[in-house]
């Protein structure tokens, strides 16, 4: 039953999905053939840096839209299948309030997956174009310096943080709705609401890990840092959001199982 929910699921949603995704895809090739490839980096900081800019905040919000959008996609998928009026067929299929759980849990995965491998593929067509390149070759050297190691790497390791906290995020979305179903009304607020008190508090919770540890730049970060400070610094602070996603997810998990098994209110 599992198997087919999963199935469902997925199927709810894809053409939004493609659609979305496909006219990223459109505005990254686009850009770089009409843009990127055409922009002149010999030409004067002060004549094309407006355009840099422009550019830049205008992809940086097609992707925030882009990203917003897929979870838009995972949060009404999840309210309108499980606590709508949809909801009582749902609850009435051969499926325990567990198997619900995962097959949303799975597919809400499977498309955050989806979505970080698309955008990054589309900064990929945006910025790998000749001409690009060729400029970026002339400051790779301090960018390399900066970061700690080349950019491309530096780049490989935040997508593979993120494809890691994909499972985390689904169930973050999860967690909120169904706490916001608990209330006897403007749920969908209360969910929302619930999502950024959560946001909140984990940014505390990780700016407090931070001071206690003494894991700000500082103690690694100098004029004299060596790529290995840089790195090091890096990978403390990825294991340290690491540690609290995981823990996180767990507690987000049980409450949203709970809820589902012993809170669920549909009226």
């Amino acid at each position: 039953m599992l198997g087919k929910l999963l199935k469902y699921d997925l199927k709810y949603g894809s053409r939004f999905f493609i659609l979305l995704h496909g006219i990223l895809l459109a505005a990254c090739i686009l850009g770089r053939l009409l843009f990127f490839e055409r922009l002149d980096f010999d030409a004067g900081s002060d004549i094309i840096a407006p355009y840099i800019i422009l550019a830049t905040s205008l992809y940086v919000l097609l992707f925030t839209a882009v990203s917003l959008g897929t979870a838009a996609l995972l949060a009404v998928r999840f309210y309108r299948n499980l606590f709508t009026d949809e909801g009582y067929l749902s609850w009435t299929l051969p499926a325990t309030p567990v198997e619900q759980l995962w097959a949303k849990l799975f597919s809400g995965t499977i498309w955050y997956i989806l979505d970080i491998l698309i955008l990054a593929l589309s900064l990929v067509i945006l910025l790998s174009g000749s001409n690009l390149t060729a400029a970026y070759a002339k400051v790779a050297p301090e960018i390399t310096e900066a970061l700690g190691m080349p950019l491309g790497r530096y780049g490989t390791m935040l997508l593979v943080f993120t494809l890691l906290s994909s499972f985390s995020g689904t169930v973050t979305i999860y967690v909120c709705i169904s706490i916001g179903q608990l209330f006897p009304s403007h749920r969908v607020l209360c969910a929302i609401l619930t999502y950024f008190i959560t946001s909140a508090v984990i940014q505390i919770v990780v700016l407090g890990l931070m001071v206690i540890f003494n894991l700000f730049p500082g103690p690694y970060i100098n004029d004299a840092a060596t790529e290995t400070d840089t790195v090091q610094y890096l990978f403390t602070t990825l294991k340290l959001s690491g540690v609290i996603n995981f823990v996180l997810t767990i507690v987000e998990y049980f409450a949203t199982r709970y809820i589902f098994i012993r809170k669920l209110n549909l009226t």
